[in-house]
Order: C-alpha cells, then sequence, then structure tokens
C-alpha cells in the first residue's frame, strides 16, 4: 500500500508500504502512527488531516492511536490528539451498498488475499465511527438514514472551515461497539426511516429464531444488540447485522443487562414484521418449563456457529 505527506506546496514525502501480517490495522499502527508522532513534533505543523484507505474501519485504527505504545511507553495520544472523526458518505450509494452482499475483493478494495470483509460492514463501522458524517445533496430520506445510524454524528452538507473539538473516545468505542445500544434505545421514525427497539426477558427459541432471519434481512438495513438463546442461556450472544449480513457471537465488552435488547434500522414501511417474527420466537411458558429439549443438533441451527465464537456450553466439550 502507498502513503504520501503534502502540505500547503504540494508532496513532501511518499512511500510504498508493505502490509504487516496482510492486516491494514498492523501497518497504520508501525508506519502511520510513528510518521503522526514525527510530524507533531516538526515545528510549524499544527494540524494534520490523515485520511485513511477506503477499506479501513476507523476504530480499529483509533483503539491503536489511543492505547498502542511505542518503545518509551508512550502512545500516540500523549503527543497528539483527535479533533473529530468525519466520513464522507455518497448519498445515492448508502442504501444499496448497505443492502449489498458484495465483498471488498468483489470492489477491488480488499486489502490482502484473504480480505473478505462485506462492503456494507465497512461502510456502517466508518458511518457508526464518525463525529462528522458529510453527504452532500442527501435526501431528507438519506439525512435521517445517517442520523439514525450515528445518533452522535453531526450530518452536514460539507466540512466546515473550522472543525470544533467533537471526538471522545470512550463515547466512539461505546457507539461502535454492536452490542451496547443504550444510546439507541428508542423506537423512533425520521420521514421515511425508522429505528426499531425490540426488548424481551426470554430466551429465544432456535429454530424460530433461524427461521425469522429471513424476514428480518429482508426488512432491515442494520441490526445491533444481544440476547439469549434457549440452547445457551447462560451466555449473552451479540447481534451484528448489515443487510444480509449476520454475525453472532460473544461480545467484546461486558453486557450489563440480561434482558434481550435488539436494535434495528431501516427504510420500508414493514418495521412491525421484525417485532412479529421476534415475538414469535420467544420461548413459550411451557418451553420456558422445560429448557432440556434445546440441548440437541437438530434443534439448534446455529451450533457450528456457537463452536466457531467459543460459546459451547462445558457439557458439550
Amino acid at each position: 500500500m502507498s502513503r504520501s505527506i503534502t502540505d500547503r506546496k504540494g508532496q513532501v514525502d511518499a512511500a510504498l508500504i508493505e502490509l504487516v501480517h496482510d492486516c491494514v490495522s498492523c501497518t497504520l499502527r508501525e508506519d502511520v502512527l510513528p510518521t503522526l508522532m514525527r510530524m507533531a513534533a516538526e515545528p510549524g505543523v499544527d494540524a494534520i488531516v490523515l485520511v485513511l484507505p477506503e477499506a479501513v474501519e476507523p476504530i480499529g485504527f483509533l483503539e491503536s492511536f489511543m492505547l498502542a505504545t511505542d518503545q518509551n511507553g508512550r502512545t500516540t495520544s500523549d503527543v497528539c490528539h483527535v479533533e473529530a472523526v468525519v466520513a464522507v458518505v455518497d448519498p445515492p450509494e448508502l442504501v444499496p451498498t448497505l443492502s449489498s452482499d458484495e465483498t471488498l475483493i468483489d470492489r477491488g478494495l480488499n486489502v490482502g488475499e484473504e480480505d473478505d470483509r462485506c462492503i456494507a460492514d465497512v461502510l456502517a463501522g466508518q458511518v457508526e465511527c464518525a463525529d462528522l458524517v458529510v453527504a452532500k445533496d442527501a435526501t431528507a430520506q438519506e439525512r435521517a438514514l445517517l442520523q439514525l445510524l450515528n445518533a452522535q454524528a453531526i450530518v452536514t452538507e460539507q466540512t466546515p472551515q473550522n472543525l470544533e473539538p467533537m471526538f471522545d473516545f470512550d463515547r466512539t468505542s461505546a457507539r461502535t461497539s454492536p452490542a451496547h445500544i443504550d444510546h439507541l434505545a428508542t423506537t423512533c421514525r425520521v420521514d421515511d426511516a425508522w429505528r426499531l427497539q425490540w426488548r424481551s426477558q426470554r430466551p429465544l427459541h432456535p429454530l424460530r429464531l433461524y427461521e425469522a432471519l429471513e424476514t428480518i434481512a429482508d426488512v432491515s438495513l442494520r441490526g445491533r444488540g444481544h440476547f439469549r438463546i434457549a440452547s445457551r442461556p447462560e451466555v449473552v450472544v451479540e447481534w451484528d447485522s448489515v443487510g444480509g449480513q449476520l454475525r453472532l457471537g460473544a461480545p467484546a465488552t461486558e453486557v450489563s443487562s440480561d434482558q434481550a435488547q435488539l436494535q434495528f434500522v431501516g427504510l420500508s414501511d414493514r418495521a412491525y414484521a421484525i417485532s412479529d417474527v421476534l415475538d414469535a420466537a420467544q420461548l413459550t411458558d411451557a418451553e420456558l418449563a422445560e429448557p432440556s429439549i434445546f440441548s440437541t443438533e437438530e434443534t439448534d441451527p446455529f451450533i457450528h456457529i456457537w463452536r466457531s465464537a467459543g460459546l459451547e456450553p462445558e457439557e458439550d466439550q
């Protein structure tokens, strides 16, 4: 990959950087962070605009910026700070991209041969991480959708000439964690876009949840949150979906509530369908009284996911 530095007079430095372990995050940590620290110490440098590669989700870089130390025990944040994270969106491509099942490989944006991330996941990660979302000529619907995806961001037509400090690492980390949705804990509609909050005290039936996925994928553009499932009642499962792509696994950070909390964002007039299928997927009183019926592979179509995600119960290991 290439890296260049320019100032008001033009290009100052350019280099081809070898990917570390075929990983953009590792490469940014080992090349860009030391470069930022060096530039911050140069006289006359009072501001830097860092443009990350198109396929990078900013939260990984920000974690390295704030937490990774050099040989002297310093983090990059010890010598410079982030004013704001800005995402620039092409409004007409917003919904098609969030709905797409294309990978970075399909778009020629992959970093390494095994970088099979979905383009929809990358876009969602960039929008949700941003303090400021620039969406030139966006329609009211597109602006509403962006605001529902990231309620803490300022959505604007263009980047302000003087950018006020907006970045807060703890707040950014919280809003980009799929399992944590307390900051989005309301159901609402803005123009034609909506956000639906679904809660339950009951675990979900694995077969009925599996059957509900097609409806949820058809109606929702983005889904986040956490829940419990009858075949794994002792663990919290994180829900992270974009378009037709769904990841289930263990939350990266602890979830404080045992109550199921799922939140979806979409544009269709069928938001009610998500509540209907999730309500139907809850355990009945009779099923709650007999939890052992969910312990076999025949009753749990997600069993291979639990094993790969480290959510296998002790008795099955």
